[in-house]
């Protein structure tokens, strides 16, 4: 393999990185002062890491077998996918603001956000999440790591996306099923 591969893969994981390191800065930056907040099921959050705990284990085990020129293809354009979601996953959670956190959580007094990102997607932040992982499992070309992206991130994923519009739909009522109504879920102009 080249190191140029290896270079784009190094890329791929710092991109994962960078954006682990900024959620922990953001949630100790970020204090819980609301008077009254709606809390969402944190099971679909616990399995979701589960799922990105498979996710790395996979990339560790099964190690890819992709030489020469695919190899680099594969992790150029993996790399450009994770760049990719870690750059939106970043744009979103600054959209949020106060209103960010990891478990779901509603308020009335951070309001409804359908700006930025939030314009074209309600989830942008899972779409952002669900891209990095594909991107690390082209990057690395591992097929199992592909396939628990697929199986096991993106489904968790859209159950964290489910859960969350139930909360969202009990604290903001008539304005979230508007949005709702008016914006795709997960990807602009088709679902």
């Amino acid at each position: 393999m080249s190191t140029l591969a290896v270079v784009l893969r190094i890329v791929a994981l710092l991109a994962f990185a960078g954006l682990m390191l900024l959620s922990v800065s953001w949630s100790r930056g970020h204090t819980k002062t609301r008077a009254r907040q709606d809390r969402g099921d944190r099971a679909p959050l616990v399995a979701n890491f589960t799922a990105l705990g498979l996710f790395f284990l996979s990339l560790l085990i099964f190690p890819s077998s992709p030489a020469g020129f695919t190899a680099l293809l594969l992790a150029l354009s993996g790399s450009l996918l994770a760049l990719a979601g870690a750059a939106l996953v970043v744009r979103s959670r600054a959209e949020l603001g106060a209103a960010w956190s990891y478990a779901p959580i509603a308020d009335q007094s951070t309001g409804l956000i359908t700006t930025g990102p939030y314009r074209l997607v309600r989830h942008p932040i899972y779409l952002g999440l669900a891209l990095l992982v594909m991107g690390e499992a082209l990057a690395f070309g591992s097929w199992p790591a592909l396939f628990i992206a697929l199986s096991g991130i993106v489904p968790t994923l859209a159950w964290r996306a489910r859960a969350e519009e139930k909360l969202l739909s009990r604290t903001f009522g008539e304005r979230y099923e508007i949005y709702r109504q008016r914006t795709k879920m997960i990807i602009p102009h088709l679902l």
